[in-house]
């Protein structure tokens, strides 16, 4: 059992960490107060250091990085922009799922273009009456001579609105339920759609959108697998999306606990700075000991995805212990902060929007407790 990085990762980490510092953070009061999506420009700057195609190998344009690695990097972004992680991190997964379920053409026509980010990628899964039930999908593709026609809405859509390819889920057999639904890359500018942002709590630089699929033909060899596996594609990676939000929170709790104890040091009351009053310490202390928590268990999930161990037990509990712990944290941010905590002079209210809606992503803090007494007790409470 080893707790250390490897050389190369604390390398990795400190190079990223300076770069955050000096090139985005300086950026994102601007950007968040005006919620507005950061440019091409902007974003492409991050490729140097592996944010796309993490996982794929040198070969194929990736950086054949591991999944540890990766979370290392989503750390220190999240850290940073809680908006532009999301972008990237929804981006990489579908990047990676051409790689691993794509055709030698699809990969040919798509892989440049992504790992470039000259395109960014959506995963179109959830709808109006479909949430946690994925098996439900309501959105339909018929197949029509050479293309596929797709009708249907997707909601909740991250990188919707912006997306030049997206990941879409369709039923091409609603007999079969969760067994007939496909999946299929859809690149907007040859199989148009409509898209609409849905104002939100947080993330304000970052799109969750609606997209609406009218009679939308898409060729068929854009279809990703086979007909019927989009479901089993889909809930491939979710212990490593597990991963990959924890440690998307954890990042938000770092800059939590590194915003209280700058203020604790600097804000004086009764004549002596806040930090030293005992109540004070306690918050900080506790802030500290879950997010510490938090980042081993996702660690310990990482590891074993690394391993290619079965995980579904550990990923659940990173996933779902890290989520609320950071909820906790930046409530107590902001409590740190006083009423000062509560206005936008500071960011901790930012970090507080920014990380209320993790709970929810990538399997709802419910949705891991089942499965985790599932694992438990061999009773499925799922219907």
């Amino acid at each position: 059992m080893d707790f250390e990085l490897t050389e190369d990762q604390k390398i990795l980490k400190d190079n990223v960490r300076r770069f955050m510092e000096k090139e985005i953070i300086p950026l994102v009061p601007e950007y968040e107060d005006k919620q507005e999506v950061p440019p091409r420009s902007l974003i492409k700057k991050l490729l140097p250091f592996g944010y796309i195609g993490a996982m794929i190998p040198e070969e194929y344009g990736g950086f054949g990085a591991d999944l540890v690695t990766f979370c290392i990097l989503v750390e220190e972004l999240a850290r940073a922009w809680g908006s532009l992680r999301t972008i990237i991190t929804v981006d990489n997964m579908v990047t990676t799922m051409i790689y691993k379920f794509g055709t030698d053409d699809q990969k040919e026509r798509f892989l440049p273009r992504l790992l470039s980010m000259d395109y960014i990628a959506a995963f179109g899964l959830t709808e109006p009456n479909v949430g946690s039930d994925a098996s439900s999908v309501e959105t339909k593709a018929v197949k029509d001579g050479d293309y596929y026609i797709i009708n249907g809405t997707k909601t909740l859509i991250t990188n919707g609105s912006i997306a030049d390819l997206v990941c879409v889920y369709a039923s091409t057999d609603r007999s079969k339920k969760g067994k007939g639904i496909s999946a299929f890359l859809v690149e907007k500018d040859k199989s148009p759609f409509k898209a609409s942002n849905i104002p939100k709590m947080g993330l304000h630089s970052s799109v969750l959108s609606e997209l609406v699929f009218e009679d939308c033909r898409v060729p068929k060899e854009n279809l990703l697998g086979k007909e019927g596996e989009g479901l089993k594609l889909a809930l491939s990676g979710l212990n490593v999306g597990r991963c990959v939000v924890t440690f998307g929170v954890v990042g938000i709790g770092q800059a939590c606990l590194e915003a209280c104890i700058r203020y604790a040091k600097e804000r004086y009351q009764f004549g002596r700075p806040i930090g030293s009053f005992q109540l004070v310490q306690a918050m900080i202390a506790d802030m500290a000991m879950e997010l510490d928590a938090a980042r081993l268990l996702g660690y310990r999930a990482a590891s074993m995805v690394d391993q290619g161990k079965r995980c579904d037990r550990e990923a659940s509990f990173a996933k779902l212990f890290a989520t609320e712990a950071v909820v906790r944290i930046a409530d107590r941010a902001i409590q740190v902060h006083g009423g000062y905590g509560y206005t936008r002079e500071f960011p901790v209210e930012r970090y507080f929007r920014d990380v209320r809606h993790l709970t929810m992503a990538e399997g709802t803090s419910e949705i891991q407790r089942l499965i985790i007494g599932r694992d438990l007790l061999g009773i499925s409470a799922f219907v």
